[in-house]
């Protein structure tokens, strides 16, 4: 084309990882001319409901490229992945033809405006992009197997071609997807740079020590952090029944809120683990929590992705997740970025915290490889398959 491509990217609402990326594509990608599409900026009580507490992300969400939110939030709105009619927009179509796009993404159909927005573009003639991180574990078998598989088979073919954000997703769409010509990396990522910006400001074992003293953590404890929502489905209970099981001390560190915190500070104080309670922290607050930590846990039944497996590993943080977390054959190198272990199991949760550990104790750096891995999940890599997606279903 003699011209920019002209994308419109169809979103419920802004969100604090995607924010970035689309500044970066405003102000370094030239192939593309980019336009946002936002159903409602959702009010601060809608935004914290998974974390039981009101907040706004830190930072504007809309600054540095082209964006739009197309009506005010209402009071029974819902931003839930899981509610698939808690949001929804009429006039939607309108807006997208407005755009005069070449080419539009939606990242699936887990709400109502999202399968809204896949009927005005097939209705338009609009070529579509998917950028989902839905993979096979876990899904249903039988009957409701059967039709779950028929319908995803049948969505996914309303659209013109794919990006696969890592290895689970990329099996997933060969797995109903035939063109393969179609299908394009774009890895899942975060602002690495802001990340590491953000811990490097606690470098050092001076200033690490320090900030460790303001939180009444010892110099040289070994610290476990948990980053997100305290509900059932990320399992910190079993963070706290590991420690318990540990033969060596550990400092649990919670960064996050949510429905179970009453019951984990319980449990903690019953087992008698040292637990520090920071509450919910925002983007520009997370830092200072990676810094002073000696791995990150997420210990998740299941999880899609896991970006906050992103942010350990761009401050040098080595994670230790479950096999239920959706980025770890992408992100976990054994032995190099972090550890891996069964869900649900506390025992070999208590053994891979326990092998960190005695590498502190041994003077064992993993940062370097850290960051070295996750730097290959970046905006630029996100944005190159993301281009080639867009020329391609143009061409």
């Amino acid at each position: 084309m003699n011209r920019r491509i002209r994308l419109t990217v169809v979103m419920t609402h802004p969100i604090q990882y995607f924010s970035p990326w689309f500044r970066y594509m405003a102000q370094t990608v030239h192939e593309l001319d980019l336009t946002v599409l936002y159903a409602i900026e959702p009010s601060a009580d809608q935004q914290g409901v998974a974390f039981a507490r009101a907040f706004t992300w830190d930072g504007s969400l809309r600054e540095g490229y082209s964006n739009q939110v197309l009506r005010p939030t209402k009071d029974d709105d819902s931003i839930a992945s899981q509610d698939f009619f808690g949001l929804d927009v009429a006039e939607l179509g309108d807006a997208i033809r407005a755009t005069e796009p070449d080419v539009a993404l939606v990242s699936g159909w887990h709400s109502a405006y999202l399968v809204r927005a896949i009927w005005e573009c097939r209705r338009a003639g609009i070529p579509l992009v998917y950028r989902g991180d839905t993979n096979l574990a876990g899904h249903l078998t039988g009957v409701r197997g059967w039709v779950w598989q028929r319908r995803t088979r049948f969505l996914l073919g309303r659209f013109d071609a794919w990006l696969s954000v890592g290895a689970l997703a990329h099996a997933y769409l060969e797995y109903f997807v035939a063109p393969t010509d179609r299908l394009f990396d774009s890895p899942h990522a975060v602002d690495n740079a802001f990340f590491a910006r953000e811990a490097e400001a606690f470098a050092g074992k001076e200033l690490r020590a320090e900030a460790r003293r303001g939180w009444g953590i010892a110099e040289d404890a070994f610290v476990a952090l948990f980053v997100g929502k305290l509900v059932p489905d990320k399992r910190p209970l079993d963070v706290i029944d590991a420690i318990h099981a540990m033969s060596a001390e550990c400092v649990f560190l919670v960064a996050g809120s949510g429905a179970l915190e009453s019951q984990c500070r319980e449990e903690a104080q019953r087992k008698d683990i040292p637990v520090i309670w920071r509450g919910f922290q925002n983007q520009s607050e997370l830092g200072r929590a990676y810094a002073m930590s000696d791995c990150l846990v997420l210990p998740s039944e299941r999880e899609t992705w896991g970006l906050v497996v992103n942010e350990a590993l761009a401050t040098g943080l080595p994670c230790v997740v479950s096999d239920g977390v959706g980025c770890a054959p992408d992100l976990i190198v054994p032995g190099e970025t972090g550890e891996v272990f069964p869900a649900g199991n506390v025992e070999a949760l208590a053994c891979e915290l326990t092998r960190l550990r005695a590498e502190k104790a041994d003077g064992v750096i993993r940062r370097a490889k850290c960051r070295d891995r996750v730097s290959q999940y970046s905006y630029e890599h996100a944005t190159n398959g993301l281009v080639l997606a867009c020329e391609t279903v143009v061409a």
